[in-house]
């Protein structure tokens, strides 16, 4: 297993001359790439957003409106909200008119 890993290994190092760097200059920019994803968060309309900090806590003093956002990856988090209105549906028993006025009904107890 291992003297197979080794002719591997040698396989790739008798490659053009420039192959090496381009491999290491793709890793570089996949790294900085992911960095970059990990460092911005978007907040969408109608959201907010608090920032959660591992070494302070919550920074309530600082809500985030809509936007590209930056942050240090693993130290802080945002934690979103939505603002937006929601209409809601409340249904309730109710009498007609007539039966709210007292003059209306006729009955002869009254």
């Amino acid at each position: 297993m291992l003297q197979q890993l080794r002719q591997i290994v040698s396989r790739m190092g008798s490659g053009p001359r420039g192959a090496g760097l381009g491999v290491k200059l793709l890793i570089g920019a996949g790294a900085l790439a992911y960095g970059f994803k990990e460092a911005t968060y978007t907040v969408e309309g109608g959201q907010r957003a608090v920032i959660f900090s591992r070494i302070g806590g919550m920074q309530m003093d600082t809500v985030l409106a809509e936007g590209l956002h930056f942050r240090m990856p693993w130290f802080q988090y945002p934690i979103i909200y939505d603002i937006r209105a929601r209409p809601r549906k409340i249904s309730s028993l109710t009498g007609s008119k007539g039966d709210l006025e007292p003059d209306s009904h006729k009955c002869n107890k009254c």
